[in-house]
């Protein structure tokens, strides 16, 4: 069993029926039987367009067999929430261009139940889950974009102090230190002496502070500011 999100919402988008039923084999009841497994108490609904005000804690799966451009869907939500799809047919969606956009996950349809929970449990840990070439795809895009504004913007000359993020604590910065070597919440608890819970609070105030809606976004800010902090 996975331990029960930190979120004030979760919301299953999909327009097919749950029985969840032992005889229910949809690719949707699967999943949503799977997100029970992990202690996500969600509220289904039946189109994007019902989703209520959210907030960055709150967590959307959206059934990407709903809909053929899937980003097309999420670009017109203007709410803060996390959004994750599932059923997605291999090939269907860019995972890099996915990552940059803001998304915080895609689970393809016939996965191996083991390997859907395995991503459950990173998203529960407030991670992402995509690829790991998609990851490294995503990063150097956005680092080769990030660089291509900030040297047009400026002409060649250093960002001025004013781009940059403030308020930093010392904490703050070393958990984006060790988040930008790969550590996962539980690793920079046991490096820190302080509680899973702790850590996450943290992170929650490193996003709002760099403007960073996952840890793939925070990983970018550093290349481009985290030495301009130690």
């Amino acid at each position: 069993m996975g331990e029960p999100l930190n979120t004030s919402q979760i919301y299953l988008v999909t327009k097919q029926k749950l029985s969840l039923g032992p005889d229910d084999a949809s690719q949707a009841a699967v999943f949503a039987h799977l997100l029970k497994t992990c202690n996500f108490d969600f509220k289904r609904l039946q189109s994007a367009r019902h989703l209520p005000q959210t907030s960055g804690q709150d967590l959307i799966f959206f059934d990407a067999e709903m809909e053929t451009q899937v980003l097309s869907v999420f670009f017109r939500f203007r709410g803060p929430a996390r959004w994750v799809v599932f059923n997605a047919q291999p090939g269907s969606l860019d995972e890099c261009e996915a990552i940059i956009a803001g998304l915080d996950g895609v689970f393809y349809a016939q996965e191996e139940p083991e390997l859907v929970l395995k991503g459950l449990k990173r998203l529960q840990k407030m991670d992402v889950w995509f690829r790991r070439k998609s990851i490294n795809a995503a990063l150097r895009e956005m680092r080769r974009r990030a660089r291509h504004s900030i040297w047009s913007k400026n002409k060649g000359k250093p960002a001025p102090d004013s781009a940059l993020p403030l308020k930093l604590t010392k904490r703050e910065l070393s958990i984006i230190q060790l988040v930008s070597k790969g550590a996962q919440n539980k690793e920079i608890a046991e490096q820190l002496h302080i509680s899973v819970n702790t850590v996450k609070t943290h992170i929650y105030s490193i996003f709002r502070k760099t403007e960073s809606r996952n840890r793939i976004e925070l990983l970018s800010w550093c290349q481009d500011y985290i030495n301009e902090f130690i």
